[in-house]
C-alpha cells in the first residue's frame, strides 16, 4: 500500500513533478494525444534549463518514444520497484501519460483516459451536521500511509530518473500539443501551482449539487486539479507532499 501513492504522486513528480500521476485506472487502451494546438509564433525563452544527465547516464541511447514503454517502465521499477510498477502503471503510453497528467494538474480537470496509475482506495470521506457536509478526517486517514512513504523518497534518485527521460519527455509535450515550449518549465510551474495551494485549518464545506461532491467555497471549486487533490488529503498531508515538491524543485529550477 506505501508503494501505491508513491508510484502515483511521484511518478508525476518524478517525471514530472507532481503527483498526480497517484490515483488512476490501469491497463487502458492507449488514448488518443490531445487535439493539437497550432505551432506558436513566438517560441518562449526557457526559464529553467535542465541540467544535462551526468555523462555515464547520457552514453545510454533511448528508444524512440513510440517503443519507449518497456524502457521506461524498467527505469520507473528500478526507483519504485518492479511490484508496484507492474500492478499500478497504466499502459501503454506511459511517457505520454506522465506529460499530459502533469500538464494538467495546473488545470481544471485531469481527463481519465490520460491518467497513469489506479485509484486509491475507497471514496472520498465526509461527515454530515444536519443538511451541511464537510470533509471528514477519516478521509484525510486515507491519505496518510502514501504521504509518509513519499516522505521517504529519494528525491535525487528521482532527479536522476528524470533527467534520464528527460528527452523523451520533451518529444511527447511538443507531441501533445506544446512544440516549441519546454517541458520542465511547465514542471516548475505546476510544482509553483501545488505549493501555492491554500493551507486550510477547520472543517472544509462541500456540497452535493448532483453525484459529486464540490468545495463550497467558489474559489477552492474554481482551484486547479492539482490544488483540489492536496485539499482533500488535509493539510497535514499536504504539508508533507509541498515539502517534497519544495525539495524536488530546487534540483530542477534554475535559482
Amino acid at each position: 500500500m506505501r508503494h501505491r501513492l508513491v508510484l502515483g504522486a511521484m511518478v508525476a513528480v518524478a517525471a514530472a513533478a507532481g503527483l498526480a500521476l497517484l490515483f488512476w485506472p490501469k491497463k487502458m487502451a492507449e488514448p488518443p494525444p490531445p487535439p493539437m494546438s497550432g505551432p506558436s509564433i513566438d517560441t518562449p525563452a526557457i526559464e529553467h534549463p535542465l541540467p544535462p544527465a551526468p555523462a555515464e547516464a547520457a552514453a545510454a541511447s533511448l528508444p524512440p518514444l513510440a517503443d519507449s514503454d518497456a524502457y521506461t517502465v524498467e527505469a520507473l521499477a528500478g526507483v519504485f520497484g518492479a511490484q508496484p510498477v507492474h500492478d499500478f502503471l497504466a499502459t501503454p503510453g506511459v511517457v505520454r501519460r506522465i506529460v499530459v497528467t502533469v500538464d494538467n494538474l495546473g488545470r481544471e480537470k485531469l481527463p481519465l483516459l490520460t491518467r497513469a496509475v489506479g485509484a486509491i482506495p475507497g471514496s472520498l470521506a465526509v461527515r454530515r451536521d444536519g443538511e451541511r457536509i464537510f470533509i471528514s478526517e477519516t478521509n484525510y486517514a486515507r491519505y496518510t500511509p502514501y504521504v509518509q512513504a513519499i516522505a521517504q523518497l529519494d528525491v535525487a534518485k528521482l532527479v536522476a530518473l528524470y533527467r534520464n527521460l528527460y528527452p523523451l519527455l520533451q518529444q511527447a509535450y511538443g507531441e501533445v500539443g506544446k512544440p516549441g515550449h519546454y517541458f520542465n518549465d511547465r514542471v516548475v510551474a505546476v510544482i509553483d501551482d501545488l505549493l501555492a495551494t491554500p493551507a486550510l485549518t477547520g472543517n472544509v464545506e462541500l456540497v452535493q449539487p448532483s453525484v459529486y461532491f464540490r468545495f463550497r467555497d467558489p474559489a477552492l471549486e474554481a482551484s486547479p486539479a492539482g490544488q483540489k487533490l492536496l485539499l482533500r488529503m488535509g493539510p497535514a498531508n499536504a504539508a508533507a507532499v509541498k515539502d517534497k515538491l519544495a525539495a524536488l524543485r530546487a534540483l530542477i529550477a534554475t535559482q
